[in-house]
């Protein structure tokens, strides 16, 4: 044994009291340094209530059990490589100052590195000015750094065994950067930072808990307890720490800082409704890539000053965020990171407030549904909710209250159950560098498999549904916004089973731009489903846009071609509509022809050249049964015949007949071919053009009767 350079001096209250198998020193007073090094002690060695002038060194010593215990100075502990087979107790004891070893160039009160100790490591109550350091430290049983324990240095146990649990219930531990160092350290039961059960001091602690590639066995609790950590630093890291059992926040937890658990595996983390996470424009709780054998529970009336992150992270159970308050959100304005995240359960949202960022999950796979009921977003013009690539197994509801305002994004997510916005409220103040049109949805190529239910309470200014295609449109036509696009969108039915053209029609008129696509796509739905001649009437509507949103003058001719087609034949859906026309026209010719003035007009040559008004003949050249009067012979000599035909010479005229034969082109019942209306006659010229135009009518008649069967009459 090292001796002091000083004789141990006894108070006259010192005790010696030999244990049954060690030895007590009680009220003591060392002078000098006691210096036990490379000692092998084998019984227990207590020092009780003494005082040391200089800190004791048992540097690589071994003692059955060792207690330093109510010292009111220690002035440091040296016991690098110190074996202990039991109990290591520095309880009640004040350790202070500063000691440099080969271990490290960091200065510590307390040095354990490598140490061994069989039993506890206990400190209740100890307050230690300096910290310690106890890297690699094997203890076989607790540690305990509880009820008043007080460190202002670091606490440092990196590469540390623990077979049980790790305790700083009611601990106050203070250091700029790093207050708690447990990383790589493996523990084999839990880790509680909780309140002190016997004063109900709750623990705090001010600099960094590392956890990083720790493992904890059991769980790690903590509670009622108030973490701050440095500027821009993490109040927990734990990166690639393994817990066994559940990671719970319970009580009134106040974390200034974040936790970061980036790459952790763990199976349940519960933060309970009075805690507090805090570090606004950063992640407040980081579980990137992180694996959780469970759930991910926010309770309702959890505060996030911070982003949640979960990008990369695979969740076997739900993500739960019920209730809670996100706001102050991270630089890129994410308060829910879930960036490529697979979640097995789903994800519950319902009653959130989430205030100046957005929920993103760009590429997320959930197995279940996501459900933000009465969930209130506040991101005014960017982004509130982005799905964008998700894959979702269930469905997705925005519905019974929900608000959103700025805009939901989608876009080319897949959803396998239903899109539920019935109830919801969704609103865009204006554009944005990512939403430059301010839609208050987007959901372009979008697939839903089981239906869209868009029975929204108010939406506005305008959505997106590029492309969106899904089984049924369950939606009321009239309270769609004032702007749409719907170019693409494809579904099969509609949900209530209502087939109202009219509304239908008024919906479409909201494309903000026109396209014929959706006329088609709701045409073919009321095809499908029977309604052929309102599909018909669809399709007429999609052309009549057509020509009002052409760039062509309304008096260009290809205009007024178009708009004839239209009114004649519906552009190819209505060539009855050319029958009417034809029987009208028919009607009219054949009136025309009543008219005695008109049909006075009419002339018909026979063979011999003998003219004939339709009342009989009025030139005779060449007598029909020779010899005449020759005072006849001469033109417009003799009287006309009694018979209006010549008997024969020429086919009787019929104005119904001649009407026919004048309108219909691929009719000839020869009365065109034998009557003509002669120009010199009185008003001849007005009758041989009145007659001629409609024979041209009746061509085009006719023509586009045969021309709308095709389907080059039916082309765009």
């Amino acid at each position: 044994m090292g001796l002091p350079d000083e004789p141990v001096f006894l108070r006259s209250n010192a005790i010696i009291e030999p244990l049954a198998h060690g030895l007590r020193l009680r009220a003591v007073h060392v002078r000098g340094r006691l210096d036990l090094a490379g000692v092998d002690i084998p019984f227990p060695l207590a020092f009780a209530d003494c005082t040391f002038d200089e800190a004791p060194d048992l540097t690589d010593a071994g003692v059955r059990a060792l207690a330093l215990t109510g010292a009111p100075r220690l002035p440091g502990l040296l016991a690098n490589g110190l074996r202990v087979r039991g109990d290591l107790d520095l309880s009640r004891s004040r350790i202070e100052g500063v000691h440099r070893t080969g271990e490290s160039s960091a200065g510590a009160a307390v040095w354990l590195c490598d140490a061994e100790v069989g039993g506890r490591l206990l400190a209740l109550d100890t307050v230690i000015d300096g910290g310690v350091f106890a890297n690699r430290i094997h203890v076989g049983g607790n540690v305990r750094l509880a009820y008043g324990f007080t460190a202002t240095g670091e606490i440092r146990l990196r590469g540390a065994r623990v077979d049980g649990s790790f305790d700083l219930a009611g601990a106050h531990i203070a250091h700029p950067t790093s207050a708690v160092d447990l990383g790589e350290a493996h523990i084999g039961g839990s880790i509680f930072i909780v309140p002190n059960a016997r004063t109900r001091r709750p623990p705090r602690i001010a600099g960094r808990i590392t956890l990083s590639n720790a493992t904890i066995a059991g769980r790690l609790s903590i509670r009622d307890a108030h973490l701050r950590a440095a500027d821009d630093d993490y109040a927990v890291v734990g990166r690639r720490l393994s817990i066994g059992g559940p990671l719970k926040l319970a009580g009134e937890c106040r974390v200034a800082g974040g936790i970061d658990l980036s790459y952790a595996r763990f199976t349940t983390v519960t933060v309970e409704p009075a805690a507090e996470l805090a570090a606004p424009g950063r992640d407040a709780l980081n579980l990137t890539s992180a694996e959780g054998r469970s759930h991910l529970v926010l309770e309702p009336g959890v505060t996030v000053d911070g982003a949640i992150s979960v990008a990369g992270a695979h969740l076997r159970g739900d993500l739960v965020l019920r209730g809670v308050t996100l706001r102050s959100p991270r630089s890129d304005g994410a308060l829910v990171s879930g960036a490529g995240a697979t979640i097995d359960g789903g994800v519950q949202l319902q009653g959130l407030r989430a205030t100046g960022g957005f929920l993103g999950f760009r590429g997320a796979r959930i197995g279940g549904s996501i459900n933000a009921g009465g969930a209130v977003l506040v991101n005014p013009g960017e982004r509130t909710l982005g799905l964008r690539q998700a894959t979702v197994k269930g469905s997705v509801r925005l519905m019974d209250g929900f608000r959103s305002n700025g805009f939901v994004a989608l876009n080319r997510s897949v959803i396998e159950g239903r899109l539920n916005l019935r109830g919801g409220s969704f609103q865009c103040p204006g554009p944005s560098d990512d939403n430059p049109a301010g839609h208050a949805i987007q959901t372009i190529s979008t697939t839903v498999r089981s239906g869209v239910y868009l029975l929204w309470d108010h939406i506005s200014p305008s959505v997106d549904f590029r492309g969106l295609a899904t089984s049924v449109l369950d939606d009321d036509p009239d309270r769609w916004p004032e702007r749409i696009i719907v170019s693409g969108m494809t579904y099969d039915r509609f949900g209530d089973l209502s087939f109202d053209r009219a509304a239908r029609l008024r919906w479409l008129r909201r494309q903000s731009v026109y396209d014929a696509e959706p006329y088609e796509q709701l045409a073919e739905v009321f095809r499908r489903h029977g309604y052929r001649g309102d599909a018909e009437a669809i399709l007429i509507e999609r052309r009549h846009q057509a020509r009002r949103a052409g760039r062509r003058h309304r008096l260009a001719p290809r205009s007024i071609l178009d708009l004839l087609y239209g009114l004649l034949v519906g552009y190819g859906y209505r060539p009855g509509r050319t029958v009417w026309f034809l029987l009208a026209l028919l009607v009219a010719v054949a009136a025309s022809l009543y008219v005695p003035g008109v049909s006075a007009t009419l002339r018909a040559t026979d063979p011999r050249g003998n003219t004939y008004a339709v009342d009989g003949r009025l030139v005779t050249v060449d007598p029909a049964d020779p010899p005449g009067p020759a005072a006849d012979a001469a033109p417009s000599a003799g009287s006309p015949r009694p018979d209006p035909c010549g008997d024969g010479q020429v086919r009787c005229f019929n104005p119904v007949l001649y009407a026919i034969d004048t309108v219909v082109p691929l009719i000839s019942l020869g009365q065109r071919t034998t009557w003509y209306p002669s120009p010199h006659a009185r008003h001849g010229t007005l009758t041989e053009w009145w007659l001629n135009l409609a024979t041209l009518a009746g061509w085009v008649l006719s023509s586009l009767y045969l021309l709308s069967f095709t389907r080059f009459a039916r082309s765009a």
